[in-house]
């Protein structure tokens, strides 16, 4: 059988897929990139980053793939009720536009990108690794020398590699967003946090707002939670009607997405074997302590390809050049993973580690987002 080749094999279009596929075409590699879902499709996800994530991806996001709507503030809530608002610019756009955005602009470097494309499972074999894939069309097979698997929370290959060993049936914990339109005291120009682990024992519940280009406007409430979460946004959702006097409440969308993968597991923070690449939440870099991981799965399909590139030119095993690209991102997600809130059984624990970091903090922030204009591309330093 004939198999086309490829340098690099690349599963998962969302965020750290996309912007390998860029980087590795940039140096010249041929590349496939691949998603099972024609896009644009959904994704649930809050769609809020920082403008250094632009700096990570090498290219401007156009305006029509934003919300006409800024985000310029963050108002934070705190356990003891009191209410700290700061000036803090943010990027705001829809997933499915945006990730679509992100496939095309890896398709314009030279990319090949193809949706509605599965990835079933692959054969490692001396001439490469044979990739078999389900397309629109039927069954097919390829062969590259690298694959990355940037397949998200639930990642593919890296089950088939590890044999599910860090995985279990069932959710370690879930995200749920409600779409809803409604009068009140909300602005839209604010990203509400509540630290309150009634509702989110993982980071913050949230509130914002999107406008979008189709004149759609819509608020986003959610939060996450390891059990019952509904129940958890409901009530958050209550509170948030109380204070800011929410009225002609309607839902008009509901979303949500979990992991299997572990978060005790010590090695949750895997970035591959051999030629295998594990790139984004795929390579356990779940942040719930930030509660944003779009700007570290960027830098690491980033770091991704010019490991692979490296590795061409040197000559020497690819996982060893990654490792030590990654080893500040992985150092940092792996001291926010350790200090999480999940671990605090009340709002006065809580509120307790928020009186002793909040202001650490925000002088770091500051500090790293001055230092972040300076920083190259590749030495971002994530915030919050």
């Amino acid at each position: 059988m004939q198999l086309k080749d490829y340098d690099v094999f690349i599963a998962g279009g969302a965020v750290a897929g996309p912007v390998a596929a860029k980087f590795c075409a940039k140096y010249g590699l041929s590349t496939l990139l691949i998603e099972r879902a024609e896009v644009p499709r959904e994704k649930p996800c809050s769609g809020i980053q920082f403008p250094y994530f632009e700096k990570i991806i090498g290219d401007t996001i156009p305006a029509e793939r934003l919300c006409n709507n800024e985000l310029t503030k963050v108002e934070m809530h705190f356990p003891n009720g009191k209410m700290m608002s700061s000036k803090f610019p943010m990027l705001n756009f829809m997933r499915d536009t945006f990730d679509e955005w992100l496939c095309r602009l890896a398709e314009s470097y030279g990319a090949e990108f193809r949706d509605g494309c599965k990835y079933e499972s692959f054969e490692d074999t001396e001439e490469g690794i044979i990739v078999h894939l389900k397309t629109k069309t039927g069954k097919e097979s390829v062969r590259a020398k690298y694959v990355i698997d940037a397949t998200g929370m639930r990642p593919v290959i890296r089950q088939q590699l590890k044999k599910g060993t860090e995985f279990q049936k069932g959710s370690t914990g879930a995200a749920l967003n409600y779409y809803f339109t409604a009068d009140g005291d909300l602005e839209a120009d604010k990203l509400y946090q509540f630290w309150n682990i009634d509702f989110n024992n993982m980071m913050f519940a949230w509130i914002y707002n999107k406008t979008l280009n189709d004149g759609k406007d819509y608020w986003v409430i959610g939060t996450g939670y390891d059990v019952d979460i509904y129940a958890h946004l409901d009530s958050f959702f209550d509170h948030v009607k109380e204070i800011y006097n929410l009225k002609n409440v309607e839902i008009v969308k509901k979303e949500g997405y979990s992991s299997s993968m572990s978060f005790e597991d010590e090695d949750r923070i895997w970035l591959g074997e051999r030629n295998f690449l594990m790139a984004g939440d795929a390579a356990g870099l779940i942040d719930l302590t930030r509660g944003v991981g779009m700007d570290a799965a960027a830098l690491s399909g980033r770091l991704a390809a010019k490991a692979i590139y490296l590795a061409e030119k040197k000559g020497k095993p690819v996982i060893g050049i990654y490792s030590r690209l990654m080893k500040k991102l992985v150092k940092q997600t792996r001291q926010n993973q350790e200090s999480g809130i999940i671990s605090f059984e009340s709002n006065a624990e809580l509120q307790e580690y928020l009186d002793k970091g909040m202001l650490k903090m925000g002088l770091n922030m500051l500090v790293q987002n001055f230092l972040n204009k300076l920083r190259s591309p590749e030495r971002q330093r994530m915030m919050p």
